[in-house]
C-alpha cells in the first residue's frame, strides 16, 4: 500500500511539474496609465520575455524614458496573462457616471491577432488580472493605481455602464 501511494505522490508530482514547462503562448501586452492632469502616462509592456516600464510624457519635445526593466518573470503569472482569451473581450468599457479619472489603454498581441481596450473607470475581472500581476512583478513606486472596491462600487452606484464589443457596433 506504501508503494501505491509513493507511486501515486511522484506521478502527481511528475505532473504538476510538467505544467510549468508547458511552453507559454507567446504574446505582447501594454498597458497605457493616464493622467492627463499632469500631461503623461506610464506605459508597461510584458511579454513572455521581459517587462519594461516607460514614463512618457505628453507635453512637446518630451522624451520617453526606460524607468524599469526586468527579464526572468515567473512562469506561473506570465502563463495567467497569455491565457487571457482576447475573443472575450471588448474594445471599451466606461462608468458615465465619472469623468477622467482611471483611463488605462490595452494592447494584446496574441496569435497574429492585436486588440486594444480602452476603459475608463470600470472593473472588469479579466483585465483587472492584468494590473495585479504587473503590480505584482514592478517595485511599489511603479505599481499602478487601482483602487479594484472603489470601481465595483461606483459602477454599483451609477447603475449603467459603457460597453462596446467592437467598434462597428451600432
Amino acid at each position: 500500500m506504501r508503494h501505491i501511494s509513493a507511486i501515486f505522490l511522484l506521478i502527481i508530482a511528475i505532473l504538476l511539474c510538467s505544467c510549468d514547462s508547458q511552453p507559454i503562448e507567446p504574446f505582447e501586452l501594454s498597458v497605457a496609465d493616464y493622467d492627463y492632469s499632469r500631461a503623461y502616462s506610464i506605459l508597461y509592456k510584458v511579454s513572455n520575455q521581459k517587462l519594461t516600464v516607460l514614463f512618457r510624457g505628453e507635453l512637446e519635445n518630451e522624451k520617453d524614458s526606460i524607468l524599469y526593466t526586468k527579464t526572468n518573470l515567473p512562469v506561473k503569472e506570465i502563463r495567467k496573462l497569455s491565457g487571457i482569451n482576447l475573443d472575450s473581450l471588448g474594445v471599451f468599457y466606461s462608468n458615465p457616471c465619472i469623468a477622467d479619472g482611471d483611463i488605462k489603454v490595452y494592447k494584446f498581441t496574441k496569435n497574429g491577432k492585436t486588440k486594444q481596450i480602452q476603459v475608463q473607470n470600470y472593473y472588469h475581472q479579466e483585465l483587472d488580472l492584468a494590473i495585479e500581476v504587473i503590480n505584482d512583478l514592478v517595485p511599489e513606486e511603479l505599481q499602478m493605481y487601482h483602487n479594484k472596491e472603489g470601481l465595483i462600487s461606483s459602477l454599483k452606484r451609477c447603475g449603467q455602464s459603457q460597453i462596446r464589443m467592437s467598434w462597428n457596433d451600432d
